[in-house]
């Protein structure tokens, strides 16, 4: 009894260990949203079991928690799924970091180049079935109407998706035989053909569906001579009897109020229908707990707005880890998102590895892991895939090597994960190119050589493309720099990057703890100051020359071959997650019989673990004797 107990005891961790591993995400897998926003967080380990297959649509934002854009972008998206939190039977509304390692895959699948990116995935949709919605990038109501649009293409004719096209040659007294025979309430909303009130309403009520069926009329149709209503009446709603004959609902009593068309027809069907008891099970939970979300969203932006400015971080030593991270960040997962790279942004990237290799201020296996992949790219002249470059720019050898594992930073950590970090190192390494440049090159320094390398790669290759787009604004006098100042590009990125930071301060993608400063500070160089507002030419530039040289590089912390080597094994590349989503095609042949069962068992947890006790009960009882108490 003992050792059918033990097995039991074994097989069921083993059960709970192999169901589990299926749920938990990794400690990278940060998000913009919480369990409070109407946004399910997904990842890349639910995306797959959550959206596709999914009996609803899907809005799903793919985005980066450290673009600048995307956490300003936040509080819109907030907007667009509190408002359309009662269409959650037609569509609901998800996102993802791409910025996390496991979330990678997905973000490729889906061919996401820029952050953040919208995109509409339908109900019972396979891999790569999701559409792209234009992103509106501060109006919530303009992305809920192109949202409409997308859904009323799709044509849907699922019993629980509105008919959005309005109805045409169909006479008052024919209406209500095209409902459903368990309607109980029947609308008509007559309003203008390009107007989104009447599928607005549509899908707010679209969970009652089976009791309550709208239908939309315009303005060019044959119930408007019906009707006979003038311009000024609508949007109009009536109530379509049983018998044929019309009743027009009361929506004049909150007139007074500024509640928008469509807050005054839900208020009067509400009102209706509490006052009627037409529908079974009809709460108003839904309208309650948006209200509820719409007022915490406009106290957590007063609170943003109000937040205490914490100390400026006055480290005089910069860590040659936040280099190293960027650029692994960059060449593995930024340039890699293009999917083919040819013609104008091949000599980019060109260009800006030159760059790199002369003046990256790196150790002996950084560098010739540089020059290496540098020659790699100029064997391909004709341009390459994305995924060529990234399968490129996995190579580490023991002498031509670049830290892969994690993404960490000292320097430039913030007080939460979305702040400071990448963006940070990115400004750090662009004014150590400008430094390095200066103390390489003794003469016919080419001065735009590294800013124009600069400007290309943010042009083509980063990920915000709204942050992308102001560098291009700011940088649009490069070509003006004093060609025999040899200074002048270390200078121009200065005053460009404060005038970021002073653009930028107090928004609210700037770290409450770390504010934007005209740097540098008074404390880190007394001398730099004239007064509050203005610098001192010479001493700002020595400080600028000290402040980003190699010298200025703590290397304790970075990380060495021998040590990469030990964490292969316990952190997966993403060449090997490319790996997984092409054998998923072939499973059974590539993997075995063990992992393909093991995806099984991870796909349907639940279900196997109810098999499996059932199984044992079934054992128990045939094979396991029950000894009596004497």
């Amino acid at each position: 009894m003992t050792l059918v107990f033990t097995h039991r005891y074994l097989l069921i961790c083993f059960l709970i260990r192999l169901t589990s591993s299926a749920v938990v995400p990794s400690q990278d897998s940060i998000s913009l949203y919480t369990a409070n926003d109407k946004v399910v967080i997904l990842t890349g380990q639910n995306f797959s079991s959550i959206v596709y297959q999914s009996k609803t649509a899907w809005l799903v934002e793919f985005y980066a928690s450290w673009c600048g854009h995307c956490q300003s972008y936040a509080n819109t998206y907030r907007e667009v799924a509190i408002d359309t939190w009662g269409w959650r039977t037609v569509v609901r509304v998800g996102a993802i970091n791409c910025y996390a390692d496991e979330n990678g895959p997905i973000c490729d699948q889906h061919n996401v180049a820029a952050y953040p990116t919208l995109r509409l995935i339908g109900p019972n949709s396979f891999i790569n079935g999701s559409k792209l919605i234009h992103l509106t990038a501060t109006d919530a109501k303009g992305v809920e109407r192109e949202l409409i649009k997308e859904l009323d293409a799709l044509q849907r004719t699922d019993r629980n998706w509105p008919n959005f096209a309005p109805i045409a040659d169909v006479g008052l007294e024919n209406i209500y035989s095209y409902a459903p025979p368990t309607v109980k309430l029947v609308l008509l909303i007559v309003e203008k053909q390009d107007d989104f009130t009447g599928r607005q309403i549509m899908l707010d009520f679209s969970k009652y569906h089976e009791q309550l069926v709208i239908f939309r009329a315009s303005t060019d149709g044959k119930l408007w001579g019906q009707l006979q209503l003038n311009l000024t009446d609508i949007p109009a709603v009536f109530i379509i009897h049983s018998n044929g004959t019309t009743e027009r609902m009361n929506t004049k009593q909150n007139m007074n109020e500024n509640l928008g068309s469509r807050n005054l027809l839900n208020y009067a069907i509400r009102s209706y229908v509490h006052k009627s008891k037409c529908i079974d099970n009809f709460d108003d939970r839904d309208l309650e707990e948006i209200i509820h979300s719409k007022n915490a969203l406009k106290k957590s932006e007063v609170k943003g707005t109000n937040e205490a400015q914490g100390a400026v971080i006055e480290n005089q030593k910069l860590n040659m880890v936040d280099l190293e991270t960027a650029l692994s960040y960059m060449l593995r997962r930024e340039v890699p998102r293009i999917k083919m790279i040819y013609g104008e942004t091949y000599d980019a990237l060109l260009h800006w590895l030159i760059v790199l290799t002369k003046y990256f201020p790196g150790r002996q296996p950084v560098m010739t892991y540089l020059k290496d992949l540098l020659s790699k790219v100029k064997q391909q002249p004709n341009g390459l895939s994305g995924k060529q470059f990234r399968e490129l720019a996995d190579i580490n050898a023991s002498n031509s090597y670049l830290p892969n594992n994690q993404i960490r930073y000292i320097y430039c950590t913030g007080s939460a994960p979305q702040y400071r970090g990448y963006p940070c190192a990115l400004w750090l390494l662009f004014h150590t190119l400008t430094v390095s440049q200066v103390q390489t090159e003794f003469q016919n320094t080419h001065v735009t050589e590294v800013p124009s390398a600069i400007k290309g790669f943010i042009k083509y290759f980063f990920g915000c493309r709204h942050c992308s787009d102001n560098f291009m604004k700011e940088t649009n006098e490069l070509h003006q720099l004093d060609a025999n100042d040899k200074n002048a590009a270390v200078v121009y990125l200065w005053k460009v990057h404060n005038h970021v930071n002073e653009r930028l301060h107090g928004d609210e993608t700037e770290d409450p703890q770390n504010p934007k400063i005209q740097f540098p500070s008074s404390n880190l160089c007394p001398k730099c100051r004239m007064d509050k507002t203005n610098f001192d030419s010479a001493s700002t530039l020595d400080f600028l020359l000290k402040h980003y040289s190699k010298d200025n590089f703590d290397l304790s912390s970075v990380e060495n071959p021998s040590e990469s080597s030990n964490k292969k094994d316990q952190i997966p590349s993403r060449i090997d997650q490319y790996s997984m989503i092409e054998i998923n095609h072939d499973f059974k042949q590539k993997s075995g019989l063990f992992s393909y069962l093991t995806s099984i068992v991870q796909r349907f947890s639940f279900y196997f673990l109810i098999f499996i006790v059932i199984i044992v009960l079934y054992v128990r009882r045939r094979h396991c004797k029950i000894i009596p108490f004497l």
